[in-house]
């Protein structure tokens, strides 16, 4: 519910047209007789500024090999000056063929190590001799607020290793207005160790801004109930960011973050996760340290237990947190959930000597149809206090 009162005060402050919505649903009608049918409507709202949102999924298959899919948000906000807006997240036909798969529309394009891109054009990856796969995308990039006058273009090509392993190269470049705002070069590698193990590395260069944008190495090791993972991610915002953006311009503040996280089955229905790792901010260290436990009440995790603690934060924004969550599986189909949540910051600052929150929910599942209702309160920084009332009704359709 939290995630859903965000996702509407986000979307009611989009200025992007309705119409959108509207195409959007026109393109995936004609798919609506196909069989199967998938269709989900949600509609959430929330007394926080105040906000609603309706959000339509849907995925038919059209025929042999070929499908379509669309994902439309329509929000509304009752602000001074500001009226309905609504937006298309995704709107596209795929294809698969024996050893090509293509897309056309608006969908969120990955390539490798690169950052996905949110576009509207087309992608088909292809699969060649000797395990190799080329993939490619163009078209338009997707902006809030109105047209892009651009385009984006990629490309990767990957050899396949083993089962699940490649290793593979991608290249992509963005213009805005005819500017350059990203190029960028990618490397990715993953194999599997054994029947236990597994290790990636991902590599991005800015080739606009010329340096490295980021740089990310896992291995993992399973035995038993026992899984462990380490990781070291290496990231500078000035090589993320758009070569056209002020912040690149104006500042480069280099990030890394190493450590390693232990998921323990100490039971059959309890799961015990420790992670510990070190975080390095524009010189400043600090400790990312977290223990969270979660016990399942039922075969099925309809009911759970969790509880959590965490130490976060880098020089002077340190901060210790607590967190408690159930969840109650009652009969009629319903379920209730608690959460709550202190943060105490080491330095009051004039913001608080602690920042508390909660909610309380009760969700109804009635097969095609869903409720839920849940109150929110919380003390910030930003609010001494606050209460919000949040509503959620969804309805899905399948044949």
């Amino acid at each position: 519910m939290t995630l859903a009162r965000r996702a509407a005060v986000r979307a009611a402050r989009r200025p992007v047209t309705l119409a959108a919505a509207v195409c959007a649903i026109a393109l995936i009608a004609p798919v609506a007789s196909a069989d199967p049918l998938r269709l989900r409507a949600d509609a959430l709202a929330s007394t926080a500024s105040p906000a609603g949102l309706l959000v339509l999924d849907t995925e038919a298959a059209v025929r042999a090999g070929v499908s379509a899919e669309a994902v439309v948000w329509m929000a509304n906000a009752h602000a001074p000056g500001e009226a309905s807006t609504g937006d298309v997240l995704v709107v596209a036909v795929r294809a698969r063929m024996r050893r090509a798969d293509a897309r056309v529309g608006r969908f969120v394009a990955t390539l490798g190590a690169l950052r996905p891109e949110h576009v509207d054009g087309g992608g088909v990856r292809v699969q060649l001799p000797r395990r190799i796969d080329a993939e490619f995308v163009a078209g338009v990039p997707v902006v809030a607020g109105g047209m892009a006058w651009g385009w984006v273009v990629g490309s990767r090509l990957s050899r396949r290793i083993g089962d699940g392993g490649s290793v593979g190269i991608a290249y992509a470049q963005r213009r805005d207005d005819g500017m350059l705002a990203r190029e960028e070069l990618g490397l990715d590698a993953g194999a599997a160790l054994g029947v236990r193990g597994d290790a990636a590395a991902r590599v991005a260069y800015d080739l606009a801004n010329p340096g490295l944008a980021e740089v990310a190495l896992t291995a993992s090791y399973r035995r038993r109930g026992l899984r462990g993972e380490a990781y070291a991610i290496h990231r500078e915002a000035s090589h993320l960011l758009p070569a056209t953006s002020l912040f690149s311009v104006i500042g480069d503040v280099p990030s890394q973050r190493a450590g390693t996280v232990v998921t323990w089955r100490a039971a059959p229905r309890l799961d015990v996760i420790g992670d510990a790792g070190l975080r390095l901010v524009g010189g400043d260290a600090g400790a990312e340290l977290t223990l969270r436990a979660r016990l399942r009440l039922d075969d099925r995790g309809r009911s759970m237990l969790s509880g959590e603690l965490r130490r976060s934060g880098v020089g002077e924004d340190m901060w210790t947190g607590a967190r408690g969550a159930a969840r109650i599986a009652l009969p009629h189909a319903l379920a209730v959930t608690t959460e709550l949540e202190l943060v105490v910051p080491d330095a009051d600052r004039g913001r608080g000597a602690a920042w508390p929150w909660a909610l309380a929910a009760l969700a109804w599942d009635g097969g095609a149809w869903q409720a839920a209702v849940a109150v929110e309160a919380s003390a910030s920084p930003e609010y001494r206090g606050r209460v919000d009332v949040l509503g959620q009704l969804g309805r899905r359709w399948g044949r």
